[in-house]
């Protein structure tokens, strides 16, 4: 009887470790994907007019930010 139990608590013990532990680190990844999403969302202040611009949108030139090409030019 001893010997069915631990057969049993052996089973379930793969089987999570096998299915639902490996799927934890999919769900972290996924989350850091988001993170590293809202990262790119950072703001800039555009040096012409002073807009703040996400550095996603942003226009980068001798390392300075620009809202358009009207502004770079303009520099």
């Amino acid at each position: 009887m001893l010997i069915k139990l631990l057969m049993v608590i052996g089973v379930i013990a793969a089987v999570y470790f096998f299915f639902i532990k490996k799927s934890t680190p999919l769900t972290k990844e996924r989350h850091n994907k988001k993170k590293n999403k809202d990262d790119d969302e950072t703001l800039v202040e555009c040096e012409v007019c002073s807009t703040y611009i996400t550095t996603s949108e942003a226009i980068v030139s001798s390392s300075k930010f620009y809202c358009s090409a009207e502004c770079r030019d303009k520099a």
